[in-house]
């Protein structure tokens, strides 16, 4: 029961922050290109409501992440994120009027059947993290919150990149806000607060890379890769930051496999592809360099 509650609070989530994504994609492309990996574009883009529409959507997501987490652990919760790319599919072919061939069935076959089998197989919860585990996670936040500064400082703005600092940033996001659970049940409350504020500097890093990815590169080569990383690296690195057992290592690893090749084809998805994101803009601010 807590792993069908924990699949269906993941799935929430992961519908959120697909309508996230989406609302916030279509005005990220309207921007100049010389805004990408600066904190200007953020700025600009919270004038705008839409973009204001899908960051709602997004906050209210981790809420829900947060409880698929207090009950599932995250070899579950996080590949079932990839529910939000069957969520985008469903928009574009509800509302863009794209088909559906069989790369879009066999990817949302992969995802349902990759989570099903990790229902069974994987841990029936996180784990309480090790001290070097915590101190891993800490000590990568670090890293994570700056990233699009430093790819910007280094010249590295391009479209992969961007992309894999994304799917890194939102990875860390859901190991943070497992220790933000670990803290709650054992009433460290200033824990709790001191590493939820570490998830808002993970998202601040996550979101403008990821804005700057869909800007500057097809969103078929961004989605996949992003939403990959944040359904697996997570799931393959807890086992060693946590005491918890693997029962099914084999299962587990069969589960990953068929979510990352559920991510490779819906990614891929023009459907998708054009659900999360609109047109790129024409004329100068289109043509401006990232830097």
């Amino acid at each position: 029961m807590r792993a069908a509650l924990a699949v269906l609070l993941a799935a929430t989530t992961a519908t959120l922050y697909a309508l996230s994504t989406s609302l916030q994609a279509l005005e990220a492309r309207r921007t100049p290109r010389a805004a990408a990996l600066r904190a200007s574009l953020l700025v600009g883009l919270a004038r705008r409501p839409l973009w204001l529409a899908g960051t709602a959507a997004g906050v209210a997501a981790w809420p829900a992440q947060a409880g698929a987490l207090s009950l599932g652990s995250v070899a579950l919760v996080q590949p079932a994120l990839g529910f939000g790319l069957v969520a985008l599919l469903a928009l574009g072919v509800l509302v863009l009027k794209e088909p559906v061939g069989a790369r879009e069935v066999a990817g949302t076959l992969a995802i349902a059947g990759a989570v099903a089998l990790l229902a069974w197989a994987a841990p029936s919860s996180t784990g309480a993290f090790t001290s070097t585990g915590t101190w891993v996670v800490g000590g990568l936040l670090v890293l994570v919150g700056p990233a699009p500064y430093v790819l910007r400082w280094t010249g590295l703005g391009g479209g992969l990149p961007t992309s894999l600092a994304a799917g890194i940033a939102w990875a860390w996001v859901g190991l943070v806000t497992a220790l933000v659970d670990q803290a709650l049940s054992g009433r460290h409350w200033l824990a709790a607060l001191g590493w939820a504020l570490a998830v808002a500097a993970a998202s601040w890093g996550g979101l403008l890379a990821e804005m700057t990815s869909l800007q500057t590169w097809p969103a078929t080569r961004a989605i996949p890769i992003a939403f990959g990383l944040e359904m697996l690296l997570p799931a393959a690195v807890a086992p060693a930051l946590t005491r918890a057992p693997v029962p099914h290592p084999a299962a587990v690893g069969v589960g990953l496999a068929c979510a990352s090749l559920g991510a490779l084809l819906l990614g891929t998805s023009r459907a998708v592809a054009g659900a999360a994101t609109a047109p790129a803009p024409t004329g100068n601010a289109a043509g401006v360099e990232v830097g």
